[in-house]
């Protein structure tokens, strides 16, 4: 087995790109001069930053001062600050080193993030100098501002959609978005949602032509009008939290999408009827003839269950694998998972 030191520049890249600024600044000091450079100065490498649990600004000015000795700031691809509560740990971090100043930047996670924040971090200037952001994850503060709240939550998310170099996107919001704003189309690929309807799915959909994953949770009811979007994005792989009983609606959804291969669809919070659950294999012989793994996740009342488990045993080439979960004295938590060789 070679030495560490025996390892090529690229494999010891490798190596560190598993690790955070944090586990570097522990090791520093016992790096000898070729692990330095590779480090430091080596143009392959980068390095992913977290600040987590931070309540003191002498803790954001220990990590910047580290990043700006250190001359990291154009070598960093992925931050993720996570402040143990909305406490302005974001706002102070990216006025010591505004976000905009790594140019490099491929991936960014912001945990209680406020829309204030929000505004200031995505700015038109600062998304123009980011153009290798490919990855967003923001879970916003669930304060809710004043002063036309969800008009600038909708301005500023469709802001963030549409900037070129994105691909993946997880939002997780304290108000139903509706997609209102979004009037350029978007490059996203990959998108979840924590809180919407079907409407503004429908919405959604007349921007975003090239998604092909979605995960979004249900909770919001509405009429529905399919109208408006004529071309429906190809989906390969959707994901459903229905936190409301959408049956009706759920059906023509996802006859609009084909070309789908993988289906989730997650009801906890109420109870699937039986009459319902029999036309899953209906929908999918009819509507969704490439779809090769399906997932069912619902409550269903302990008398039902084996009824329950049968309708999801299919014929031609499917396989079946259920799993209970006991879930409080008058039903259970089901899992089916239907796949097809």
């Amino acid at each position: 087995m070679s030495n560490f030191e025996d390892l090529s520049d690229e494999i010891i890249i490798s190596i560190f790109e598993y690790l955070t600024l944090e586990e570097f600044s522990s090791i520093f000091g016992q790096l000898n001069n070729r692990l330095a450079c590779i480090v430091f100065d080596h143009p392959w490498t980068q390095h992913r930053l977290n600040i987590q649990m931070i309540a003191k600004d002498e803790a954001i000015e220990e990590k910047i001062k580290f990043i700006n000795d250190m001359k990291l700031t154009s070598r960093i691809s992925a931050i993720h600050i996570r402040p143990h509560c909305s406490y302005q740990s974001i706002n102070e971090f990216n006025k010591r080193n505004p976000l905009e100043n790594f140019d490099k930047l491929r991936a960014l996670s912001l945990n209680h993030v406020t829309l204030e924040e929000g505004e200031s971090i995505f700015s038109p200037e600062c998304l123009s100098k980011l153009k290798h952001l490919a990855r967003i994850r923001l879970i916003f503060s669930l304060k809710i501002e004043q002063n036309e709240y969800c008009l600038r939550l909708e301005r500023l998310i469709a802001q963030i959609l549409i900037h070129p170099s994105l691909r993946h996107v997880i939002l997780q919001t304290a108000r139903s978005l509706d997609f209102s704003q979004l009037q350029l189309p978007s490059p996203v690929e990959y998108l979840d949602i924590d809180y919407c309807s079907f409407q503004s799915l429908y919405t959604l959909f007349q921007f975003t032509p090239s998604l092909r994953h979605l995960t979004a949770t249900i909770a919001i009811y509405g009429e529905s009008n399919t109208q408006q979007t004529p071309i429906f994005p190809v989906l390969n792989s959707l994901k459903l939290n229905l936190s409301i009983p959408a049956f009706d609606h759920l059906l023509s959804f996802l006859e609009k999408f084909p070309k789908l291969q993988k289906l989730h669809i997650v009801t906890y919070s109420v109870i699937e009827p039986l009459s319902f659950t029999s036309s899953w294999i209906k929908l999918i012989t009819e509507h969704l003839p490439v779809l090769y793994k399906f997932k069912r996740e619902s409550n269903v009342p302990l008398e039902n269950i084996e009824e329950y488990i049968k309708l999801f045993h299919w014929l031609n080439g499917w396989r079946s694998i259920d799993k209970s979960v006991p879930n409080g004295s008058n039903y259970s938590r089901m899992t089916v998972i239907n796949i097809r060789y």
